[in-house]
């Protein structure tokens, strides 16, 4: 049987709170040495959603600002409670629209 190696000596638990002792542990590798249904899985898609409101990844714009555009755009953020991207995007949005 597989053994879990454990660092520090404290007790073990899985991210929703499952303590794994030793009858966890023995069922897990019992059902791990039987095999599974891989149909019965479930995909689970990792990442933010896309912006765009359809299956994918949105694109990404980097770019580089000085300081006094950063605080700038930091304290339109933190004035309407926003995130300097959601900013950023609407400048860009507003800019596009008027062009």
């Amino acid at each position: 049987m597989a053994r879990v190696k454990r660092s520090g000596g404290g007790p073990v638990t899985t991210k929703a709170g499952t303590d794994l002792n030793a009858d966890v542990e023995a069922r897990l590798t019992a059902e791990a040495e039987a095999g599974f249904d891989s149909a019965a899985l479930t995909r689970r898609h990792v990442g933010r959603p896309s912006l765009s409101g359809r299956a994918g990844h949105s694109n990404r714009v980097d770019l580089r600002v000085d300081d006094e555009t950063y605080q700038a755009i930091r304290r339109l953020a933190d004035k309407g409670n926003r995130n300097v991207s959601d900013v950023v995007r609407d400048a860009i949005r507003r800019f596009l629209e008027a062009s």
